[in-house]
């Protein structure tokens, strides 16, 4: 495309291949399989960079932020590291591993033996605020080895909120924004917005057809879609689904997306039941 040639390389790893479109990474119940889950990506890329040595290493968000650490410094590539959602901030184990009374707690070594590590560089990179976390050995290398260049958002508004809340981005001189890619689409005037007018009709139709919702153009339909997690707040949706729906009989609701943590498993444990006491009305 453009004159770029873009390889793909897919690695053949039970860890990898019993993931589906709908589940891609494991469920966070399972502790030591997400372990071994990110340690075998990290360790992955790592053998990449080294064989394929790029010009730049693109890390998106914190899933690959550690192959860095698995690099000698002789081998260290250029990275941008780039955040599209910071607030999960790669916190994959929840337990507590500051040492104790200068004793090294049980959960640290285990970090080290699962992910190859060693426990004076899981405490240098990647700990924050006392627990594991991926996306702090990302900044941390970047700090250290770009003098603190090379983090990148989304946007300029969102760069500026991380800087602004998130201490885990404190010291770094700026977090770049990066440029919308996308081709804004050409404005056709009113004509464009009579047609989606249009389109929205039909479009609310379909959907009300496809989860067997009460055909009613004049239903006012609330929709989420996405991963059922605590950041996204799917468990206070589903306690105040029924008040909603009891409250404004003109409303319809659609809830749509895999549980992925124990908040969501919640949610749809709170909202499997309701289906039936709304038909026509509730779709999840």
């Amino acid at each position: 495309l453009d004159g770029i040639q873009r390889h793909w390389y897919l690695l053949s790893h039970e860890l990898f291949e019993e993931r589906s479109r709908r589940a891609p990474y494991p469920s966070p119940m399972t502790k030591l399989r997400v372990l071994r889950f990110f340690s075998l990506w990290n360790q992955a890329v790592a053998e990449l960079l080294r064989d394929l040595k790029p010009d730049v290493y693109h890390c998106m968000d914190y899933h690959a932020a550690l192959a860095p650490l698995y690099i000698s410094r002789e081998e260290q590539i250029p990275t941008i590291l780039v955040l599209h959602n910071a607030d999960y901030c790669g916190i994959i184990e929840t337990d507590f591993i500051n040492d104790r009374f200068w004793s090294t707690v049980s959960a640290l070594r285990r970090l080290s033996i699962v992910f190859n590590l060693t426990q004076p560089a899981i405490r240098k990179y990647a700990t924050f605020e006392g627990r594991f976390n991926m996306l702090r050995a990302g900044v941390a290398y970047i700090k250290e080895v770009q003098a603190g260049y090379g983090v990148c958002a989304v946007s300029a508004q969102y760069g500026v909120e991380l800087k602004r809340e998130r201490t885990l981005f404190g010291g770094l001189p700026c977090i770049m924004p990066l440029d919308n890619a996308t081709d804004p689409a050409e404005d056709h005037g009113q004509a464009s917005v009579e047609s989606l007018q249009l389109q929205r009709v039909g479009a609310k139709a379909m959907l009300q057809r496809h989860c067997d919702l009460d055909e009613d153009p004049d239903a006012k339909v609330l929709i989420f879609i996405g991963r059922w997690v605590k950041q996204k707040g799917v468990d206070h949706i589903a306690m105040i689904t029924p008040l909603l729906l009891n409250s404004h009989p003109e409303v319809q609701i659609v809830l749509a997306g895999p549980p992925d943590d124990a908040c969501g498993l919640y949610a749809q444990e709170l909202l499997a039941p309701m289906a039936p006491l709304f038909p026509g009305r509730l779709f999840v």
